[in-house]
């Protein structure tokens, strides 16, 4: 089976981290909106005019100044309390399919068979031609994803070693990796990101999500950069 292992504890992780962004952001929000500037600007009168030759002039125009800036900071947090609250509800309602998913092909199957029962449906009342146009094009693109992922769940990929480097198939998180035991070089670094490949910190590992077009790079990295490598060290050691 494809996919990361690890896929629903990733989205679960993702959605908790929403959920906490958005609860600190309303409390920061809460904090600026009940700060001491805001409680004490509640005990002047409303509509209570600056007195220019008093004294207390230059104090309420500061508190004026800060109560207007905790209030327009607590508008911006409330906003991002929204956006991230936003965000968790679109992870957990998602019908998004992914193909990191374990359970993809099946989820693609099952929203097959909706889609062909949809456009039966549609064929049996009256429907304008553009509804059966665009679930034909629906259903013929959700068939060729489960034909690609039923495809790449047959391909086996061969690690390959090099004096520096090997290069695997990390089945467990559903990525190819190139693992090095020192830093590359620059035009390494270089041919591996604009081959689509991303460092990962917690992998220490050059990775993509393992596909036919990152099957196809990394063949390609390997024969430009490996393999060439060691021809030329083959050639000097015999000169």
């Amino acid at each position: 089976m494809g996919g990361r292992s690890d896929y629903e504890e990733r989205k679960q992780k993702r959605i908790e981290r929403y959920k906490i962004l958005s609860e600190k952001a309303k409390e920061r929000s809460n904090q600026y909106m009940n700060s001491s500037a805001n409680k004490t600007l509640e005990r002047i009168p409303l509509g209570q005019p600056i007195l220019v030759d008093h004294y207390s002039a230059k104090g309420h125009r500061n508190l004026l100044a800060r109560a207007q800036n905790n209030i327009k900071k607590s508008i911006e947090e409330d906003k991002k309390s929204e956006f991230y609250s936003s965000r968790a509800e679109s992870a957990e309602n998602s019908k998004v399919i992914y193909s990191d998913d374990p359970r993809a092909i099946e989820k693609l199957k099952e929203k097959l068979e909706r889609l062909e029962n949809e456009r039966n449906s549609i064929k049996a009342r009256e429907h304008y031609k553009w509804e059966l146009t665009n679930i034909g094009a629906t259903i013929r693109e959700t068939k060729k994803r489960i034909e690609r992922l039923e495809k790449l769940e047959e391909i086996k990929f061969e690690d390959v070693k090099f004096d520096n480097c090997k290069v695997i198939h990390n089945k467990e998180i559903n990525r190819i990796q190139f693992l090095f035991n020192e830093i590359p070089n620059e035009n390494i670094r270089r041919e591996l990101k604009s081959n689509g490949f991303h460092w990962s910190r917690k992998e220490q590992a050059w990775q993509r999500e393992f596909n036919q077009n990152c099957i196809r790079a990394t063949n390609r990295i390997v024969k430009d950069i490996f393999e060439k490598k060691q021809e030329q060290e083959d050639e000097e050691e015999f000169e």
